[in-house]
């Protein structure tokens, strides 16, 4: 639960830097200074905020220890380390748009994101080497770097982004039940949407979405908005290892789930807006569908239902 938590602080600022993404993503043929200057300020402000507020939020209320590390691959279903790898490379790739903003030159705006954004990262992660309720993983690591490798990879070889890691949201309905299921659903993931959509695994699905037309040699007569996207969730998760967990109301017992865990491997189409001609008024749609992916029907396989069909998956 600590790695939704952490990048919801990336997540807001990324939305953030969305709703203003038509006017701060166009890119300016000749540096303009007073522009890098307010991002160079900007960026530095939000970067030594953040880890502020996440220190003062979250890491004030445990002890601190000396530095250990902690393995939490087990956990969650690896949910959370899909989640640190689009974390990485959407903070990557939209600090790149923001350094192209101020004409900052091509190489320098890649690894100046590339760098921002995964010591960033590697701070928040030092910063639970100390604490005593986790510890410094290596497979968060691992996981920042493949999103910050993948962005980078393809902006230095390809001049663009062929692939994205992309999300999606819609509630499990677990926090809806009136059981003891639905008491944990509702500690573990919040009451309401606004932190669900953050905090409850079950609901969330992490998009790898290739553009095809870009992959197959950008043939003339092919759609240039078409991609084909491959998705990861789960479903039933009550606790990071296992559904069984402290009675809060007796704390000497153990209550457990029937729920069976689930992973979900899905395959859909998307949407990718950064080759589609928009009018004015509907450019804010571009950066949202770089984040988020677009609804369409899907097929799922799920490890313990098999086979499904989704007329449209959210």
């Amino acid at each position: 639960m600590l790695s939704a938590i952490k990048n919801s602080l990336i997540v807001i600022f990324l939305f953030g830097s969305s709703a203003n993404a038509q006017k701060i993503f166009a890119s300016s043929d000749s540096l303009h200074k007073g522009r890098a200057i307010a991002l160079g300020i900007g960026q530095g402000v939000t970067y030594a905020s953040t880890l502020g507020a996440l220190q003062f939020a979250w890491y004030s209320e445990y002890q601190t220890g000396g530095f250990h590390f902690f393995n939490d691959w087990p956990g969650w279903q690896q949910m959370d380390k899909v989640g640190h790898a689009a974390a990485a490379y959407q903070i990557s790739n939209n600090l790149y748009k923001l350094n192209r903003w101020s004409s900052t030159k091509e190489k320098r705006s890649i690894w100046f994101a590339a760098g921002l954004g995964y010591s960033y990262q590697l701070a928040v992660e030092v910063m639970d080497g100390f604490s005593s309720g986790w510890g410094f993983s290596n497979y968060d690591l691992l996981f920042n770097t493949v999103g910050t490798g993948l962005f980078t990879g393809q902006q230095l070889g390809w001049g663009e982004q062929r692939i994205k890691i992309k999300y999606s949201f819609w509630p499990s309905g677990l926090t809806k039940l009136s059981c003891s299921e639905g008491r944990r659903a509702r500690n573990l993931y919040g009451e309401g949407l606004y932190e669900q959509w953050l905090k409850d695994y079950n609901g969330q699905t992490y998009w790898f979405s290739a553009n095809i037309w870009s992959l197959i040699g950008k043939p003339d007569r092919f759609p240039k908005w078409l991609a084909l996207s491959a998705g990861y969730s789960a479903n039933n998760l009550l606790g990071a290892e296992s559904n069984t967990w402290t009675d809060p109301d007796d704390v000497t017992q153990k209550i457990s789930s029937s729920r069976v865990r689930q992973r979900q491997l899905l395959f859909s189409l998307d949407v990718d807006l950064d080759h589609v001609d928009l009018p004015c008024t509907l450019k804010w749609m571009k950066p949202l569908f770089g984040l988020v992916k677009f609804p369409f029907p899907a097929i799922e396989i799920n490890s313990q239902k098999g086979l499904k069909g989704h007329w449209l998956y959210f």
